[in-house]
């Protein structure tokens, strides 16, 4: 798994948490990397998943929400990191409908190891759309607080229902994706 994400985890733990509770959560993990991620790195994603479920135990946050929190957070980040990305974007549906032939293509060129998720979008009117997330790591949960991070990058309002609707199924999922109209 990239070494951004891992970078960018560290630096919402400390900015939510502090320090100490970052300190605390990587003293308290069998991590094979110690816990030392740089941003170019690639990193066992079962790393990430002993941290997020530690954190957990620690903050007595469930999972699934540190973990779209999370996704929400790196949004952010991502797309400060490559404006030319959002540049190229009308609105959140048009990033979205270009993830896997687009985005994905771009960071395939940067990480050429990289395992990314695979994403087929069908716009089902101007304001519905449906994504299908498949992955062979299960981060569903952290797929959709990208697309809550999404939506207020761009200012919209989402709602966002999940098929199957419960937790149980994080490698395979369909995002439905209902944006409030927007106001002329």
């Amino acid at each position: 798994m990239m070494g951004m994400v891992f970078t960018g985890l560290m630096e919402l733990i400390e900015d939510e948490f502090g320090y100490e509770t970052l300190d605390t959560l990587l003293e308290s993990c069998d991590l094979e990397s110690e816990g030392i991620y740089t941003s170019v790195g690639s990193y066992d994603h079962q790393e990430l998943l002993q941290l997020v479920v530690k954190l957990s135990e620690i903050s007595s946050v469930p999972v699934t929400e540190l973990v779209k929190l999370f996704g929400k957070k790196l949004f952010v980040e991502l797309i400060e990191g490559h404006p030319e990305i959002a540049n190229e974007m009308s609105d959140s549906f048009d990033l979205l409908s270009k993830i896997d032939s687009f985005i994905h293509v771009e960071v395939y060129k940067l990480y050429p190891q990289a395992e990314l998720p695979k994403f087929t979008c069908n716009r089902l009117g101007d304001n519905e759309i449906r994504l299908h997330y498949q992955s062979k790591r299960p981060f569903a949960s952290f797929a959709e607080g990208l697309l809550d991070g999404c939506a207020e990058y761009f200012k919209e309002d989402f709602t966002i229902s999940r098929t199957p609707e419960t937790q149980d199924s994080e490698t395979d999922v369909i995002f439905n994706i209902t944006r409030a109209p927007r106001l002329s």
